[in-house]
């Protein structure tokens, strides 16, 4: 009871913290600097792309993340664990990084030529996509781990196919956790900067996502009306947290 306290404690104290950040910038700024950034057509553009570009990375995150989650669930030695331990990569690494080598591997000419990646939409998937599936890999692989593997043998000796088995036993149990990782693969894309910076280019009304809008604001002078958009970004994460975390329980009062 006491350790629940304390947790309760720091809890408390950890929301204080981040609370005195935003309202220390939020005084900063004014009501109708708010409203005019929210009609401000770069930033809705800013907006609308990045979230078509972290919907479309997510996407291919959860269509190879969760089967290789699986995968790593069920296989732990030989070159299972040097996949592991690979994917874990780009977690660590600065998403600088990541932005080169997709910049230098798509440079080349040819490829540029036939793939038109750089500088355009596919170019900011591509780097989202290899920033956040990690995240999506790794739910799915946490959550598989959790299933025992008899369970899909035994709902195969009831006579369900191989697929079917897995997808009523094993997936089913394992849904929530891969669908929280593929939140978290989405509000990554969403929020990503360094890699989509350097693929995309941040081009002002093409390839500009918020995190882009605000940085460009804040290097030409325009800190309070990046400020203001940084606000904005704030309620829009929270706002779609709030409807995927409703969206759960919704879903867990209809199974009870």
């Amino acid at each position: 009871m006491k350790f629940t306290r304390i947790a309760g404690l720091i809890t408390f104290i950890l929301f204080l913290l981040i609370l005195v950040l935003i309202l220390f910038s939020l005084k900063e700024i004014s009501l109708l600097q708010l409203k005019e950034i929210i009609a401000d057509k770069e930033f809705l553009n800013a907006v609308t792309f990045g979230f078509l570009t972290a919907s479309v990375a997510t996407l291919f995150s959860s269509f190879f993340g969760i089967p290789a989650g699986y995968y790593l669930a069920r296989h732990r030695k030989g070159v299972a664990n040097f996949f592991d331990i690979f994917f874990d990569v780009p977690l660590i690494i600065p998403p600088l990084v990541v932005g080169v080598l997709i910049l230098n591997f798509f440079n080349s000419a040819l490829l540029n030529k036939f793939f038109n990646v750089i500088f355009t939409f596919k170019g900011a998937v591509i780097a989202q996509f290899f920033i956040s599936f990690p995240f999506t890999l790794k739910s799915a692989k946490s959550a598989f781990e959790l299933v025992p593997p008899i369970y899909e043998r035994i709902a195969m000796t009831l006579g369900a196919g191989y697929f079917r088995s897995f997808y009523d036993t094993t997936f089913k149990l394992a849904l929530k956790s891969i669908l929280a990782g593929v939140m978290l693969s989405w509000l990554r894309s969403f929020g990503e900067f360094g890699a989509t910076l350097m693929v995309a280019g941040g081009i002002p009304g093409k390839t500009e996502n918020v995190p882009i809008n605000i940085y460009l604001n804040m290097t030409e002078g325009n800190f309070q009306k990046g400020i203001a958009a940084s606000m904005l970004t704030i309620i829009l994460a929270y706002f779609v947290i709030m409807v995927v975390k409703t969206i759960f329980r919704y879903r867990r009062w209809n199974d009870a």
